[in-house]
């Protein structure tokens, strides 16, 4: 019996020591694009820019000290991608030397883990401002997601970066689906 309630303990105790993700991971998808939306072929270029302080996506500043997080890639290489591959389904060419420029400036991104009481709450946030430009014309537009998750264990990983794929996901949806971004793209 003695056995058992000392190899328990043990379990206890090196479960406790269990190691902690040292990077995220960052995968929004988007869904399918309606194909045909850009006629002739069109091109654009696709420019982004991280303008953060820091590479974290997820801090946890719950911790002692607190634990920051980047992600695996780029996160501005990881939006051009999902962008690109968005505008090539609907029709359109991208070209870096296009005299189209669609670029993102990524102002905030990252989720923020503390526990103020009893709780921990992660409150994510992302912030990204797209300009468009197309031979002198210029429009600026900014997308903005939050959310905030109470819970009373420390959240994991995976729940912390499907805030942020979410919130991506969602904001370059609607960067694709913009009629506005669509017209001054298309504009000869």
């Amino acid at each position: 019996m003695n056995r058992i309630l000392l190899l328990c303990a043990c379990l206890f105790l090196f479960a406790g020591c269990a190691k902690q993700p040292v990077i995220a991971n960052l995968n929004p998808r988007i869904g399918e694009q309606p194909v045909g939306i850009y006629g002739e072929p069109q091109s654009v270029a696709v420019i982004g820019n991280d303008l953060r302080k820091t590479a974290d996506v997820v801090v946890y500043l719950s911790d002692e000290p607190p634990t920051g997080l980047a992600n695996l890639r780029s996160p501005q290489d990881l939006i051009s991608e999902r962008l690109t591959a968005g505008l090539r389904s609907q029709g359109m060419r991208v070209d870096p030397s296009s005299p189209v420029v669609m670029k993102f400036d990524i102002n905030e991104l990252l989720v923020r883990v503390t526990r103020p009481k009893m709780l921990y709450v992660a409150e994510g946030k992302t912030y990204i401002t797209l300009s468009v430009e197309n031979r002198g014309t210029v429009f600026t537009k900014s997308y903005k997601r939050e959310a905030t998750k109470e819970s009373a264990r420390r959240p994991d990983l995976p729940k912390l970066e499907e805030i942020l794929n979410s919130q991506l996901a969602e904001i370059i949806g609607m960067i694709l689906k913009d009629e506005e971004v669509k017209e001054l793209i298309s504009r000869r």
